[in-house]
């Protein structure tokens, strides 16, 4: 939309935004949607922040660097932003439970096209009395920004970046909360290649080597959606990804029957086992070709998982978690990006974007605070060698990763640009 400030010095610009896919959280209360104001512009500058520094603080080399120049454009605690956010809310959509646990059930039914592989942690427990979580379809807003006019630049590539690739609340690399500005999406979907060229080009955002921080990579995976709605495909998307993971064929052995799936294909299960050797292990016969070794290359996906073992058995729950910079930390964010994508001409397309980030090269695996082993096989040619590795032909280093971006091209997906 056109400048509206009366000042040369100061640009003021309004966009139109809808949010494509069911919102969660994004309040002032954590995990909560504020009826009265569902959309704030405090979140909005965080996440406007973070797409800054995956998009024009890719161009500072160390993190020093980064800091100084992050705090001159959205501010430090020592000087305010010359940035002010401003949010109208123009329809505040419908809030409505995103599943229902069925009377004498413990497990959960999704609404129709709602992800169940992405919307776990909304699922509530009848067994725990956690309700399920409350999500808002069909928000729209308009977001104002105003600015010197010597940061264009570096407004304007966070703001296509969060559009385009992120979100508003809570799983927005999962697909919640997605976004579709108008004025920012690419023409259609046979132009995204071109699009996302030009975009980086007149925003400035240049190729890097890793930084200590995310950021934008060389090329997106895109799919047609093939006519479908946002919720269509995001639930197709997300759907690729639970396959690569835990699907038939792909990621676990058939199954005797629908309720009792095969036995998975990851070494994760069998080092467990190795790792507790205990009668929790000896349960089920080793697969011998999968070694006993401690390697957990699905922790590239992000960081904690949770490996829940039956009621019955010993030890019950374990969590693995990361290590960076010598220490154990709560969480490492999944760099992969999975989401709709809206063109201006309504059509839509599946995108997967795999952010820029230094691998995880250190898990421990603990049962409640006691640490039971830690373990840096992460990766390895030898994890992509075992018969019916999910990773065998797809990835030559052993990179989960890797092997699912390569599944994402078996099944569809075009590398853009090209």
């Amino acid at each position: 939309m056109p400048d509206e400030s009366s000042d040369p010095n100061i640009i003021k610009k309004t966009y139109a935004i809808d949010v494509i896919t069911p919102l969660f959280g994004g309040g002032y209360k954590a995990g909560k949607i504020d009826p009265d104001m569902p959309i704030r512009a405090p979140s909005i500058r965080g996440h406007l922040r973070f797409w800054w520094r995956a998009t024009r603080g890719a161009k500072c080399e160390r993190v020093e660097e980064l800091r100084q120049r992050e705090g001159e454009v959205w501010g430090s605690t020592e000087n305010p932003s010359p940035v002010v956010v401003e949010v109208t809310i123009v329809s505040h959509g419908k809030t409505y439970p995103c599943a229902y646990i069925p009377d004498g059930k413990n497990f959960p039914r999704f609404k129709d096209k709602h992800p169940s592989y992405a919307l776990f942690p909304f699922q509530g427990s009848n067994r725990q009395n956690v309700p399920v979580a409350d999500c808002t379809a069909g928000i729209s807003f308009t977001l104002t920004l105003s600015y010197p006019r010597k940061l264009s630049q570096e407004i304007n590539a966070a703001l296509w970046a969060w559009v385009n690739f992120g979100g508003i609340g809570a799983r927005t690399r999962r697909g919640c909360g997605a976004l579709y500005c108008q004025d920012l999406s690419p023409p259609d979907c046979a132009g995204i290649d071109g699009w996302y060229n030009r975009c980086r080009e007149k925003l400035g955002i240049v190729p890097s080597s890793l930084r200590e921080w995310p950021t934008m990579p060389e090329v997106l995976l895109i799919k047609n959606g093939n006519g479908g709605n946002a919720l269509q495909c995001w639930s197709d998307v997300i759907g690729l990804l639970q396959t690569f993971r835990q699907g038939k064929n792909v990621g676990r052995n058939p199954g005797n029957s629908s309720s009792r799936p095969g036995r998975s294909r990851w070494p994760e299960p069998e080092s467990i086992r190795h790792i507790i050797s205990n009668g929790a292990a000896r349960e089920y016969q080793r697969l011998d070709h999968i070694s006993d070794y401690a390697a957990f290359p699905r922790a590239e996906f992000g960081l904690p998982i949770v490996f829940n073992l039956p009621a019955h058995r010993n030890p019950g729950t374990l969590e693995l978690y990361p290590v960076a910079g010598g220490s154990e930390k709560a969480r490492m964010a999944s760099p992969l990006i999975l989401r709709p994508l809206k063109c201006s001409d309504g059509v839509f397309a599946q995108l997967i974007l795999k952010l820029n980030v230094a691998p995880v090269q250190k898990v421990v695996l603990k049962k409640e605070y006691r640490t039971l082993c830690s373990s840096t096989k992460i990766r390895g040619k030898d994890l992509a060698r075992y018969r019916n590795s999910p990773m065998a032909s797809r990835s030559q280093s052993g990179s989960a990763l890797e092997a699912f971006l390569t599944y994402a091209n078996e099944q569809g997906f075009t590398e853009v640009p090209r």
